[in-house]
């Protein structure tokens, strides 16, 4: 699948993998709709110190997202998985000969709950939050466990690099589970209203 992107959303560094994670929209050629596409490079050894065990993670995750991708796509809140694949990076690129694994999924609209937090009404956070027990509650049927739960991987839908197959599935979510109370957008929400500029006494 051929893909054009034209403009990175995000772009973080991951020291235990050596890879720097980008986040773009695009379009890929034979689909009409645009495309959300991420990509994991590898970065150079020079910079980051990653042996063939860290190289072999890396790839198990990219996988993994692959598949908890593959088998949320009918979830009606997350992106649909459109194909993957892994490339190298050419002469122009930061570290010649080094992989780029990337994802094509469908661009579900949203924005990234942790910017906007403070803007939302508390029956915005309710819908919110009975969304991300509905992807939950789905991933959970398909065996998945979400592992990083925090504000920032959420916008309106799930960031699905975090999901994991885990030893034991939990009970049925609800917009109650704990699992959905671990995200903060409830808490953190209290935690930044406090924080707002306040006039001197």
């Amino acid at each position: 699948m051929t893909v054009q992107l034209s403009h990175a959303l995000s772009e973080r560094y991951i020291d235990s993998s050596g890879e720097c994670v980008v986040v773009a929209h695009g379009k890929a050629k034979g689909i009409s709709e645009p495309v959300t596409v991420k990509l994991r490079a590898e970065r150079s050894p020079k910079i980051v110190n990653v042996d063939d065990r860290g190289r072999q993670v890396a790839f198990e995750d990219f996988l993994n997202e692959c598949a908890v991708l593959q088998d949320s796509s009918n979830s009606g809140h997350t992106p649909r998985f459109l194909g993957a694949g892994t490339v190298q990076q050419d002469s122009s690129m930061p570290y010649p000969d080094g992989y780029i694994h990337t994802i094509v999924m469908s661009t579900v609209p949203g924005e990234n709950v942790g910017q906007i937090l403070l803007d939302l009404s508390e029956r915005e956070r309710n819908i919110i939050r009975d969304q991300l027990a509905s992807v939950l509650e789905y991933m959970r049927q398909k065996g998945w466990y979400y592992s990083d739960p925090k504000p920032g991987n959420l916008m309106y839908l799930v960031d699905l690099e975090s999901a994991i197959l885990p030893d034991k599935v939990e009970d049925r979510i609800t917009p109650t589970s704990n699992i959905v109370e671990m995200f903060g957008v409830w808490d953190e929400y209290a935690r930044r209203s406090d924080r707002r500029i306040k006039p001197w006494v």
